[in-house]
């Protein structure tokens, strides 16, 4: 008997010892599991703070109208418009969503619980299997299954976003390749414009520039007009004076010819060559008597305006004689010499009752040039 315990108190020894040993090891690979669970679930509950709790509500974007009509120069009333912005899903723009948090006291003992607890502490059975309950509200698969779910909810978001960002970027190369075509177009007008800008400016020059000539010649227009208004006035009064000019040189040949018939009648013949049928008792004086005003190449007669000393020369100075029928000369002034250009000889016919006109015949023989208004009448 006394060997019997003296051996089981060795084997307890011994297996005390192999519980010591295995006891030590255990703790130490407690230490290392429960250091490597507490690793674990604070990077957990980091890595659970980057997933979106929830997913983003939707919202409704305000329209960007395109004009995708083509660019020329025809007007267009109603160009076609499409929303650039149609089907875009403007809830991928939200920021700042909440966020997962298992860092709470009741997350962490949740997170540390495999099996769901019930109100008495102990591990609840499922009622399928009868075994311990792993899944479900208050086990750690709950808070692990949720942070999976919102990992691939998240994923599918980020790829939704590239998608979007892709078919974004080609509408964007899409637009820059059409504003390009259109600044290159641009370029062309703007140089065509300047020329046009350049090409108005010469012609408000031109414009400026005929206006003063057509106010210039307004002007002119108006002195012409006036000039012409006078020269039409001067024009009828000469008419009317060569009216009475032209009776009174009608009645002045009736007379000479009455007086031809009478001298004929008598036997008396006229002396030429200078002298009158009235003759003068003292000739003329030599000099410029007069101009003409009036003259008359076809009928070969002109009109004279004699100077005062002139008519009281031929006349008297109380225009009591009658008008002698002297030959004078005429002259134009400015022409070959000082003197002035010999046009021809006329000879006094008929002196006009109340003026220093006198009606005159132009002598052929003598005539170099025709008579014109403004010639000089000598003796």
């Amino acid at each position: 008997m006394g060997k019997v315990l003296r051996g089981l108190v060795v084997v307890i020894l011994i297996l005390s010892a192999v519980s010591l040993f295995f006891a030590n090891a255990l703790f130490n690979k407690r230490e290392l599991l429960t250091t490597r669970n507490d690793a674990f679930q604070d990077q957990f509950i980091k890595l659970a703070r980057t997933l979106e709790a929830a997913d983003a509500s939707g919202g409704e974007v305000a329209p960007v109208r395109k004009d995708v009509s083509e660019v020329s120069e025809r007007e267009l009333a109603n160009p076609e418009i499409v929303n650039v912005l149609d089907g875009y899903p403007i809830w991928l723009e939200q920021q700042n969503l909440p966020t997962l948090d298992f860092g709470s006291t009741e997350k962490r003992v949740q997170l540390r619980s495999v099996f769901a607890l019930g109100p008495d502490g102990k591990p609840e059975l499922d009622p399928v299997d009868q075994k311990r309950r792993t899944k479900g509200p208050g086990t750690m698969q709950e808070l692990l299954e949720l942070a999976f779910d919102r990992a691939k909810a998240q994923q599918a978001t980020l790829n939704k976003t590239r998608y979007e960002l892709a078919k974004k970027r080609e509408e964007f190369t899409a637009a820059i390749d059409d504003n390009n075509k259109l600044k290159v177009n641009a370029r062309v007008a703007l140089v065509e414009l300047k020329g046009e800008k350049i090409k108005v400016t010469d012609l408000e020059t031109e414009k400026t520039a005929l206006t003063g000539q057509v106010n210039k010649l307004n002007a002119e227009k108006r002195e012409l007009t006036a000039e012409l208004a006078d020269a039409k006035s001067e024009t009828e009064r000469l008419n009317e004076e060569k009216v009475t000019l032209t009776e009174d040189l009608t009645k002045a040949r009736d007379t000479i010819e009455e007086f031809k018939k009478q001298i004929a009648g008598r036997g008396v013949t006229p002396v030429h060559g200078g002298s009158s049928l009235l003759p003068l008792d003292t000739p003329p004086s030599a000099g410029d008597k007069g101009k003409i005003i009036s003259a008359n190449d076809e009928l070969k007669f002109a009109v004279i305006a004699l100077s005062d000393d002139a008519m009281d020369e031929l006349l008297g100075a109380e225009r009591q004689n009658a008008l002698p029928q002297l030959e004078m000369n005429v002259r134009r002034t400015g022409r070959q010499s000082a003197a002035g250009e010999f046009v021809t000889r006329i000879k006094l016919r008929q002196a006009v009752r109340g003026k220093n006109l006198v009606v005159a015949d132009i002598l052929n023989d003598w005539q170099q040039t025709p008579v014109e208004k403004g010639d000089v009448v000598f003796f």
